[in-house]
């Protein structure tokens, strides 16, 4: 179960790349207190990835405003969501449930914006 919450860490952190300003605040503290989640389970050992906020702040122009909408709402979700009880397998489903529901939010993210590059 560890290894696949920190497989939605990594995938959703494909998508924290554009953004700026107060959009990447967002990200950053989104991204940080998942971390901070994370290691409330023990982590995923070693040391936690950390937020590129100059890349994010980088990528600004291949976002739409609607894009930044979504990665803020993405991020408050991920600041919203408890922390997970590790010792309950029942729970620990129920809080990976939620994530996905977080992850849901960068769906219609734009390609150029996701991929940071406006390819």
């Amino acid at each position: 179960m560890k290894k696949l919450m920190i497989g939605l860490l990594a995938s959703s952190t494909l998508l924290f790349g554009c953004g700026g300003g107060d959009v990447c605040d967002d990200l950053e503290d989104g991204f940080n207190a998942l971390n901070d989640k994370f290691d409330a389970c023990g982590g995923g050992g070693g040391e936690p990835e950390k937020f590129d906020k100059a890349g994010c702040e980088d990528a600004l122009d291949n976002c739409s405003d609607s894009d930044k909408d979504k990665l803020s709402d993405a991020a408050k979700c991920l600041e919203d969501l408890p922390t997970p009880n590790c010792n309950s397998e029942e729970d620990l489903e129920a809080w990976l449930v939620k994530l996905s529901v977080c992850s849901e939010k960068l769906e219609d993210v734009s390609p150029a914006c996701a991929a940071g590059t406006g390819e």
